[in-house]
């Protein structure tokens, strides 16, 4: 149980390093890094090798070894990991699966709603009776360490994807050093790329990827930590080079091929969907509850930043409502939602409600921040594709209580 809650704290952490600039996130994971060291330095490798590796569920590995390994070790890991993945219960109906092509990778697994990967906020498998309270159960922590990995490795493809133009260039037969003074820019794209297939690895390879390639076994006994290292933790630079060398000849024109299934033409579509609230009490004379659209200014979710930072409408209804929302007095977007006070009294009386808007939206890949090219930072906008948005009253969205027409928008007038 204690293992469980652990995963799921760190699954938390890792959605919200998701939203964070990217700066913050390397900055968070370096200090990781460096407390972990302490540790191993401190001899307490036990119990930080646990910890890491219980950032990320088992998944079906190939016959990977390391000389640490011995043959009957690497083939417990793979029996352990195939008992993890059956042991995993779902609905697949609920979830769009992105098969790994390779065995040395995880398969990326993301929950879905009408057919579309479902983005912003996400099934957190909260508690039934209180959506503010986490399940604790096995099973909600099993999903949510599946799809916290899934959401992580659809972020890592698409950036892979988004970056083919620096895989071009990367230097595939040692690691880039960056050269002091003038910024070179085949050296920036190589060093960018290096790092964003680093990242991809560590986090969606299997254990026994990880434990050859990621691996230091300084102890002697095939239970050394795991750090986000080629070569493990303190490996000499001629380690470093030769385990990413060898992952590049591997992995890399397989990895680089499965990219090519996400934003493949420059364009995703999703279904975003924002957690909101009511604004105010109900509304007796216009007949219902004003709600805030949180369109031009979306809230934090899993990768809500990343692929709509920005609206850019495309249809009339969009245009209208960006127009409208551009006005002062009507720029926070509040428009009515009409629901009979019978329907009301009770939904508000309803401790179980988790109010969720979904909206059918295309996400446009538009470039790249170049003020750093060391730094992975690209630019989206999105648009809407269907102008009904739907109101569900829990986070698995089974629960219709109505719908908001763009093409017939009430707003709030101001006082």
């Amino acid at each position: 149980m204690k293992c469980n809650r652990t995963k799921q704290v760190l699954w938390i952490v890792g959605v919200l390093l998701m939203t964070l600039p990217q700066n913050m996130n390397g900055q968070f994971f370096k200090k990781l890094k460096q407390q972990a060291e302490e540790k191993i330095i401190k001899k307490a490798d036990k119990k930080v090798g646990d910890i890491l590796d219980g950032k990320q569920d088992s998944a079906n590995g190939t016959n990977t070894q390391t000389e640490a390994i011995t043959l009957p070790e690497a083939q417990k890991t793979e029996q352990k990991a195939t008992q993890q993945n059956t042991a995993i219960a779902y609905n697949e109906d609920d979830y769009l699966v992105y098969k790994s092509p390779n065995q040395a990778f995880k398969d990326i697994v993301v929950q879905k709603f009408k057919g579309l990967p479902r983005f912003g906020a996400i099934d957190s498998y909260m508690m039934q009776d209180n959506p503010k309270k986490v399940d604790l159960s096995k099973e909600a922590g099993e999903k949510r360490n599946l799809t916290g990995t899934g959401y992580a490795g659809f972020a890592h493809l698409v950036r892979i994807h988004s970056l083919k133009e620096h895989f071009k260039v990367m230097d595939r037969t040692a690691l880039t050093q960056q050269t002091k003074g003038k910024i070179i820019e085949e050296e920036a794209k190589s060093s960018l790329a290096q790092k964003v297939l680093k990242e991809f690895a560590f986090d969606m390879g299997t254990d026994a990827l990880k434990k050859e390639y990621f691996m230091n076994d300084w102890s002697g006994t095939g239970k050394s930590a795991l750090v986000r290292e080629w070569g493990g933790h303190q490996a000499d630079d001629f380690t470093e080079n030769e385990r990413y060398v060898s992952f590049v000849e591997k992995y890399l024109d397989i990895i680089l091929k499965w990219s090519k299934s996400f934003f493949s033409d420059g364009t995703e579509d999703f279904q975003l969907v924002h957690a909101i609230k009511f604004q105010g009490q109900y509304d007796f004379d216009k007949g219902g509850f004003w709600i805030r659209l949180p369109i031009k200014r979306p809230p934090l979710g899993v990768s809500s930043v990343e692929y709509f930072g920005e609206f850019l409408p495309n249809t009339p209804y969009g245009q209208q409502f960006y127009n409208k929302t551009e006005q002062v007095d009507y720029i926070n977007g509040d428009v009515l939602f009409k629901m009979s006070p019978d329907k009301a009294e009770s939904l508000i009386n309803d401790k179980t409600v988790l109010l969720q808007m979904t909206m059918k939206v295309r996400s446009v890949f538009k470039g790249f921040d170049i003020a750093n090219p060391f730094v992975y930072s690209a630019n989206y906008t999105y648009h809407f594709l269907d102008p009904i948005l739907e109101l569900f009253s829990d986070a698995q969205l089974t629960k219709k209580i109505g719908e908001v027409d763009l093409n017939k928008l009430v707003y709030k007038e101001p006082n």
